[in-house]
């Protein structure tokens, strides 16, 4: 069956003991049955408190990253394979069963041309290293299409599916997001068929990144495609109400999306939960 959680950004823009405090009881507060942790810097995470908020509360953990410049793929593959190893590490002491975003480069990196062959082989050459890696701590990889004012490297779902084959581990897995997809793709239902057991993950964001139900996303199409391909994934709700400034920076996010973490719980899960529901995802 489907698990529902949310992620850490809706309630806090950095990870400190009090903030782990506020959203882990926040999330466990809105019957989720997880939250998206983002290791920015898993050097400076203390896996250890968090693992015990985690239990106190009753709720598991994922884990998501995106590169930061100075391990940045593929213009910096040793130090890419170092920073990802060392979330892993972290994601592993927290119960996560899986590392995923945009584990394969750095929001807001373009270079001004296409993804080169000699990127994508020194990319998945990489990663097939680290998901060797992650195999050994019983983690599994995502790898998140993003659009392509972030990233010039995978865009669209058959991109991500052909990183998948490139790097060619069973622990990989293809994890999308409908914001994304409402700027690339041609459609949500399609994309998702496409994708089909290779999908693991997805992000349910507006597109707006505001209240899921209040924009442009055509969530029927999204829950008939999960519900085509048997879906038995993890439905997150992303939206960045308190903003990193790293990734405001990225995703160019200036103003509020929503009024407030609480209204955009309380309305934005229940209209995913009752999307969920209608199409049989939740048993």
């Amino acid at each position: 069956m489907a698990r529902f959680g949310a992620h850490a950004f809706i309630w806090e823009s950095d990870w400190t003991p009090q903030a782990a405090e506020r959203v882990i009881r926040n999330a466990a507060e809105a019957g989720l049955d997880f939250v998206e942790i983002p290791l920015l810097r898993p050097e400076a995470f203390d896996p250890e408190h968090t693992a015990s908020r985690l239990q106190h509360y009753g709720i598991s953990a994922t884990c998501s990253l995106g590169l930061p410049a100075e391990a940045a793929l593929p213009e910096r593959p040793a130090a890419a394979e170092a920073f990802l190893k060392r979330a892993l590490t972290v994601a592993a002491k927290l119960g996560s069963p899986v590392l995923t975003g945009v584990i394969y480069g750095t929001l807001g990196q373009l270079p001004g041309h296409p993804p080169r062959e000699d990127e994508l082989a020194t990319v998945a050459a990489a990663l097939k290293r680290v998901a060797r890696h992650a195999a050994t701590l019983g983690l599994s990889l995502g790898v998140e299409p993003v659009n392509r004012y972030e990233t010039y490297l995978v865009n669209l779902t058959r991109q991500g599916l052909e990183l998948l084959e490139r790097i060619d581990e069973p622990n990989v897995f293809l994890h999308l997001d409908t914001y994304h997809m409402n700027i690339e793709e041609q459609g949500f239902k399609a994309p998702i068929v496409q994708a089909g057991q290779d999908l693991r993950y997805i992000h349910l964001s507006e597109s707006d990144r505001g209240t899921p139900g209040s924009g442009n996303v055509r969530w029927d199409e999204v829950f008939a495609g999960l519900a085509e391909i048997g879906y038995q994934g993890d439905l997150v709700m992303e939206s960045f109400v308190a903003l990193n400034p790293d990734i405001a920076r990225a995703t160019c996010i200036w103003r509020p999306v929503a009024p407030d973490p609480q209204a955009l719980v309380s309305t934005g899960l229940a209209f995913l939960r009752s999307h969920a529901e209608r199409y049989g995802l939740l048993r």
